[in-house]
């Protein structure tokens, strides 16, 4: 019967969060050595001049998204980078694409898109994690499918607005966080002279990549007392505390922490 007492009615309310970037790199394209920009200021995307062989930028870009609660679903995702250097102020279309594999930022510095030479950890053309760990395709693994586009002119800021392929990106990494490799951030690889630069984390906080997610946490569950999404011997332990008490374990809104409260938590016991 204690089972069957009056439950209070949660209402979850849409939640918004902002990130910058936890790594991002550039994959240069050579045929010789390997080169990478983990730790610059900047990643490009698109095909350099003549000056550059007219070889291949493309930019890897992955955000950290631990904050949002296991068991979200998401609303909305909207990517913004600020290109400092546009070179041609002709309009060229950057797109966004699922990478498939793990790969890294080492410490490889360069000013320019020509690189650096690589360090331990990056990513390089040909290397996941250099100088060991490569990837299955040279130039990223990633689909074929894109999640967003957005056509990039001059210097400033631009907005990859949210889709539905943007959306289930994000939904997949958060339903396994192991899946989330980031995205590739691919120019025009076709015109000479159409590379674009955008600023990366390193840069400064001002012109730093951003992503904002709007998600509706889960439901919580009622009798955990813990915040873990888990009704169990943590939570029995929060509410023998505070026994003949006011407060959250008091899961029937009676105003005080009784047996009636505690059937309520034996009945949606989940365990360990």
């Amino acid at each position: 019967a204690l089972k069957n007492q009056p439950q209070p009615t949660v209402l979850t309310a849409a939640d918004t969060l902002v990130l910058t970037s936890g790594d991002d790199n550039t994959l240069i394209q050579t045929t010789g050595s390997a080169y990478s920009q983990g730790a610059s200021y900047n990643l490009y995307a698109g095909r350099v001049g003549t000056n550059g062989e007219g070889t291949l930028r493309r930019g890897a870009i992955k955000f950290s998204l631990t904050a949002i609660p296991s068991g979200s679903t998401i609303q909305s995702v909207t990517l913004e980078l600020y290109c400092s250097n546009a070179g041609s102020s002709t309009s060229f279309p950057i797109v966004l694409k699922r990478m498939t594999a793990s790969w890294g930022e080492g410490s490889s510095f360069a000013f320019g898109g020509g690189g650096a030479p690589a360090e331990s950890g990056d990513a390089t053309w040909t290397h996941r994690f250099y100088p060991n760990v490569f990837w299955t395709t040279p130039g990223g693994d990633f689909v074929a499918t894109v999640s967003a586009t957005k056509n990039v002119t001059t210097a400033g800021w631009y907005t990859w607005a949210s889709t539905s392929q943007l959306v289930a990106d994000v939904q997949g990494w958060v339903n396994a966080p192991a899946s989330n490799f980031g995205w590739l951030v691919q120019g025009n690889e076709t015109t000479l002279k159409s590379v674009k630069r955008f600023d990366t984390h390193e840069a400064q906080p001002a012109t730093q990549p951003k992503l904002t997610i709007t998600y509706t946490p889960p439901a919580p569950v009622l009798g955990d007392l813990t915040n873990d999404m888990k009704v169990n011997g943590a939570d029995l332990a929060v509410l023998l505390g505070a026994w003949g008490a006011a407060g959250p374990a008091d899961l029937n809104g009676s105003g005080l922490v009784d047996g009636a409260d505690l059937g309520i938590l034996l009945g949606a016991w989940t365990g360990p």
